[in-house]
């Protein structure tokens, strides 16, 4: 890797002129190319693409002619900007490793031959872009080290790693005379659109897992029907479901990350049921019907997410007492450790041990609803009582403390005190876009229907790179053939 800068220092006045005077005898220039070829140019790690070369790097190819005609070195014999460069740029030794487990940054440098002056030197100044307690074992570094040409190591140079395909860390300096700079570079990301569908034997997180579907893109589906839909009782063999999101690729087109999920059906005993993501001008964003219905009702259903339906509400043979009791919840079973949410906005009335409930919290929604979840691992960070909480917000975690035979969450719904069936009890919807939001949120439910014209048509969604990188991220178009794709 060359040291950032080494290529953009042009010589000095002096040594042009001593250039110019030595092409004007053709031995001795001749003599002085033959050297110039013999240099060793500084390791390189690879070729940056030509579209990440910054205006920095080849500022020097106006200003080097200017100095060529000071001296007045005749046309035929000018100096290649490159091979200046080259001259001034040193030649170097680049090292590679990966971290391992129990290793630190001052140890990895130490050990592939760096001053321990000089490798804290270069610590320090990456800490405040980058901690190197945040390395990784297996994350591969780069370290080069200026090239004495006798077989020794020279000053270190520069240190550089990707700690994530959205980015690149680079420690560096020109020369072992100057102060390390440190900075982290982003990387381009292309924003595309997934398209997935497919009908459901079993469940739907085996339907999604098929067809690639992301965990993070399924758990949001999830938690949008989850309002409505009884996802342990209601799914049947020969349902469907059907999903657009974002993703984000690199340049070589591997996965970074996934984004929103735009749209979301999904069709149950024949009925079908659509929703749009929309986000609304003051930044809030939810999933609408096709009436501009919010789906968000005042609590939810299931506050877990893939958790299996145990145990009803109703009258019951006890699992543990041995009898029959009214057992006033439903129970969801789940692995240990499961997170479990909080069904609605509203603020912590009990979080604490309780009884046969073991570890138990209680929320209070407004002055008529409020829920209970029991038998937790433990609590969520921030959970006490007189917290307030938001919908979907994470306040514990499934165990099986108190009266329990296994890992499970027991979740009721109480209204105005009494204990209700939390999967009959009718909760009112949330709220309806405004007469004013329509006209918007019915366009952007246009350009979702044509993109899902395209990928039911088996047509590739985006392809073709717009000539927008906002925030690092390229904006990609459809293979229409449009001149307005993006």
């Amino acid at each position: 890797m060359a040291p950032a800068g080494a290529a953009q220092r042009p010589a000095a006045p002096e040594s042009i002129g001593k250039k110019a005077a030595e092409g004007l005898n053709g031995e001795a220039g001749a003599e002085n190319a033959g050297t110039e070829d013999t240099v060793a140019p500084a390791a390189s790690t690879g070729a940056a693409p030509a579209a990440m070369i910054s205006p920095l790097e080849t500022s020097t190819d106006s200003a080097v002619p200017a100095r060529l005609q000071e001296a007045a070195l005749p046309p035929a014999e000018a100096l290649d900007p490159a091979d200046e460069a080259a001259e001034d740029e040193p030649a170097t030794v680049v090292r590679a490793v990966t971290v391992a487990p129990g290793d630190t940054l001052m140890r990895l440098l130490i050990d592939a031959g760096a001053e321990p002056t000089q490798a804290h030197q270069a610590i320090t100044a990456m800490e405040p872009v980058y901690s190197p307690r945040r390395l990784m074992p297996g994350q591969e570094l780069e370290i080069a080290f200026a090239d004495p040409g006798d077989g020794a190591l020279g000053e270190l140079l520069a240190i550089s790693f990707r700690p994530s395909r959205e980015r690149d860390i680079e420690v560096s300096r020109s020369t072992g005379a100057e102060d390390f700079f440190a900075e982290s570079i982003d990387r381009p990301v292309a924003r595309q659109l997934a398209y997935a569908k497919g009908s459901i034997d079993s469940n739907l997180s085996v339907a999604a897992g098929e067809r690639n579907v992301p965990h993070q893109v399924l758990a949001e589906a999830i938690r949008a029907f989850s309002y409505d839909v009884d996802f342990q009782r209601e799914i049947q063999k020969g349902d469907a479901f059907e999903f657009l999101y974002e993703i984000y690729v690199d340049e070589e087109g591997a996965l970074v990350r996934t984004g929103n999920l735009l749209f979301a059906a999904m069709t149950l005993s024949g009925s079908r049921t659509d929703l749009y993501y929309y986000e609304r001008a003051d930044g809030s964003a939810d999933f609408y019907t096709p009436e501009g219905k919010s789906v968000r009702r005042s609590l939810m259903r299931t506050p877990i997410d893939g958790a299996r339906l145990s145990s009803g509400f109703g009258m019951r043979k006890h699992p543990v007492l041995g009898y029959s009791k009214m057992h006033r919840g439903t129970d969801f079973a789940a692995p240990s450790g499961t997170p479990i949410y909080a069904a609605g906005n509203g603020v912590v009335e009990a979080a604490g041990r309780n009884g046969g409930y073991g570890n138990y919290v209680r929320l209070r929604h407004g002055s008529t609803y409020q829920t209970a979840y029991a038998h937790m691992k433990g609590f969520a960070k921030g959970i006490r009582k007189g917290a307030r909480v938001k919908q979907g917000q994470v306040i514990g975690y499934v165990g099986t403390t108190g009266r329990s035979t296994g890992p499970h969450l027991h979740y009721e719904v109480h209204v105005s005190g009494k204990q209700v069936n939390p999967l009959k009890v009718t909760l009112p919807r949330g709220e309806k876009l405004k007469d004013s939001e329509m006209a918007d949120f019915d366009n952007q439910r246009g350009v979702i229907g044509r993109q899902l014209a395209l990928a039911q048509g088996g047509v590739l969604m985006v392809q073709r790179p717009c000539e927008s990188q906002e925030n690092g991220v390229i904006e990609q178009g459809s293979t229409m053939g449009s001149d307005n794709d993006c």
